[in-house]
């Protein structure tokens, strides 16, 4: 990976990282495409972890499918989704402070939803 260490995603609570890697690297060329930093708050999460943020007990982080970016303006999550969809992104959450995009293809495909 060019932008990012594999530490950034691993879970904060134990440390391990099962994030799989084709995500790692679409998020690295993600990075790439959208020309500025981007700051992982969430990728893989263990069971434990999951479960302390709030997540749902199926979250695609729990699979090392899912990815949270920081993104706290319009335009950074413009360019998120627009190359995330070019990189085959089928699954996109839009928080106010984040965005989660994941690639659980047990899931449905081609959704974009919002936080509450």
């Amino acid at each position: 990976m060019k932008y990012f260490k594999e530490e950034e995603f691993a879970c904060p609570c134990c440390g391990e990282n099962k994030t799989k890697q084709i995500l790692m690297l679409t998020i690295d060329q993600l990075r790439d495409a959208v020309g500025q930093p981007l700051t992982i708050s969430s990728a893989f999460r263990c069971p434990k972890h999951n479960e302390a943020v709030g997540g749902k007990s199926d979250s695609a982080h729990l699979k090392g499918l899912a990815v949270d970016i920081v993104c706290e303006n319009s335009h950074l999550r413009f360019l998120l989704v627009k190359h995330a969809l070019k990189l085959g992104f089928v699954r996109i959450g839009a928080a106010h402070k984040f965005l989660h995009l994941d690639m659980d293809g047990e899931k449905p495909i081609q959704v974009i939803w919002l936080y509450q």
